[in-house]
């Protein structure tokens, strides 16, 4: 809006950022079409890597867990052998 003496704001003043609103909403419209049709099938192949991050997130932490009952048992077996061998 026109900046008046006063603080008069006109009814023209309006129209003016009207019409210059309803043309930047078309514009971003028309950009937002744009980009929906160019993602099209990118959608599904985001999905589809969110998937595999998700299953390999799974994966390293099933490793974790399983290394780390490796580890315990290691500990058992070897505490036991030493036992063995120091009557």
């Amino acid at each position: 809006m026109s900046e008046l003496p006063g603080g008069l704001v006109t009814v023209a003043d309006l129209y003016r950022e009207l019409v210059a609103m309803r043309g930047d909403v078309a514009a971003a419209l028309g950009e937002i079409r744009v980009n929906a049709i160019l993602i099209g099938d990118n959608g599904r192949d985001l999905a589809d890597h969110e998937a595999r991050l998700r299953n390999l997130e799974k994966f390293r932490y099933t490793l974790l867990g399983a290394s780390a009952l490796v580890g315990v048992i290691a500990g058992v077996a070897s505490a036991i052998i030493a036992a063995g061998a120091h009557p």
